[in-house]
C-alpha cells in the first residue's frame, strides 16, 4: 500500500509504494484511510526532539478519516474520524492506505460529512468554541479581539464570536494574512490598538501580549489558546494587578470530555459551510511539498493529505 514513512528522526516523509497493509489485532479497527491530517505536532515528533516519538521507520500523522474495513466494534464501511490512541506518537499514524487504530481512537461520524474535514477540524473547532463560549463567555454587543485571525483556530473564533453577536476584530501579523481572515469584521496587522475590549481570544503569544492584555478593559478577559510567536514573556505583576484582566489559560487534555461532546455538531456546521475552516489540501504522493509549505510557514489553512478516494 501507498504511504508516508519516515525512515530517521530529523529527516522529512519519503512517499513508498511497498508497505504492508496492518493487521488489525484485539481492540483495533482497520480503516481505509481517506485523508490525514499533517500539523506541527508531527514535525516535531519527527524531529527526534518530542519526549515521545515511535520507532523509525514508522508512519505520520496521528489525525485522519476514513471508513471501517475491519472491526469487532464500529460496522464496516461507517465513516470515521481518527484521533487519540498514540496515533503518530507512541506508534504508527494514519498517513497511508490503510491503518490499524486502537478502537479508543476511533469516532463515528456523522454521515454525509466531508472526510477531508473530518481528518482536521476537531482540535481548532473545539479549541475556538471552548475558548469562545466557556472561557471568554461572549456575549452579544461584547468587543473581541482575535490574535493570529488568519490562522485555524483564529478565524473559527471570529465566526463564533460573530454569531455570538460581538464586535470583533482579528489581528493579524501580515498585510497578506488579512485576506485570510473570515469576512465581515474589522482587521488591524502588526500590532493592536488601545481597544477597549472586553475579551481577548490570544493565539501567538509572545512579547507583544503585555499590550494586547493592555487594551482589554479592567474586569474584562483574557483567553490565551496558544504561543506561537513565543512560549515566554515578562509580565510586570504591579500592573497587572492594577489592570485587573482576568487571565484565562485553554487546557484542552482538562476538556477533553467536552471536546468530544461537541465534535459531531461541529462538524456538521463545519461541512454545511454555516462555519469555515481553510485547508490546503494535497495528494499523498505530494507530501513532502506539504511539509515544508508547513514548515516554511506558507500553510494557508489545515493541511490535508488525500490518500485514497472516500467510497
Amino acid at each position: 500500500m501507498r504511504g508516508l514513512r519516515i525512515e530517521k528522526p530529523g529527516r522529512p516523509p519519503e512517499v513508498a509504494a511497498d508497505l504492508p497493509v496492518p493487521a488489525a489485532g484485539s481492540g483495533e479497527t482497520l480503516v481505509r484511510v481517506a485523508a490525514a491530517a499533517l500539523g506541527h505536532l508531527d514535525r516535531s515528533v519527527a524531529s527526534g526532539t518530542f519526549p515521545r516519538n515511535p520507532p523509525p521507520p514508522y508512519v505520520p500523522c496521528g489525525d485522519g478519516a476514513g471508513r471501517v474495513e475491519e472491526s469487532e466494534r464500529f460496522p464496516r464501511g461507517a465513516l470515521v474520524w481518527l484521533r487519540g490512541g498514540g496515533l503518530g506518537v507512541t506508534r504508527d499514524g494514519v498517513a497511508a492506505e490503510y491503518a490499524a487504530v486502537p478502537d479508543e481512537a476511533v469516532h463515528l461520524a456523522p454521515e454525509g460529512v466531508d472526510p477531508m474535514l473530518a481528518s482536521c477540524f476537531f482540535s481548532p473547532a473545539t479549541s475556538a468554541w471552548i475558548s469562545v463560549h466557556e472561557l471568554a463567555a461572549v456575549r452579544d454587543g461584547q468587543r473581541v479581539l482575535v490574535t493570529g485571525a488568519a490562522g485555524a483556530v483564529g478565524s473559527l473564533a471570529v465566526q463564533l464570536a460573530s454569531l455570538a453577536g460581538a464586535d470583533v476584530t482579528a489581528l493579524v501579523s501580515r498585510e497578506e494574512r488579512a485576506a485570510l481572515v473570515p469576512g465581515g469584521v474589522r482587521t488591524i496587522v502588526g500590532t493592536v490598538d488601545a481597544g477597549p475590549y472586553d475579551a481577548l481570544i490570544e493565539t501567538v503569544g509572545g512579547p507583544g501580549l503585555p499590550a494586547r492584555l493592555d487594551a482589554v478593559t479592567p474586569g474584562g478577559v483574557a483567553v490565551i489558546v496558544g504561543y506561537t510567536a513565543g512560549a515566554r514573556l515578562e509580565l510586570d505583576l504591579p500592573s497587572r494587578c492594577a489592570h485587573d484582566v482576568d487571565l484565562r489559560f485553554l487546557n484542552m487534555i482538562r476538556r477533553a470530555p467536552q471536546a468530544f461532546a461537541l465534535a459531531d455538531d461541529l462538524l456538521v456546521r463545519l461541512s454545511e459551510g454555516e462555519l469555515i475552516l481553510r485547508t490546503d489540501r494535497y495528494d499523498l504522493a505530494e507530501a513532502p511539498a506539504a511539509w515544508q509549505a508547513l514548515t516554511d510557514g506558507r500553510a494557508r489553512g489545515r493541511v490535508v493529505l488525500e490518500v485514497s478516494v472516500d467510497r
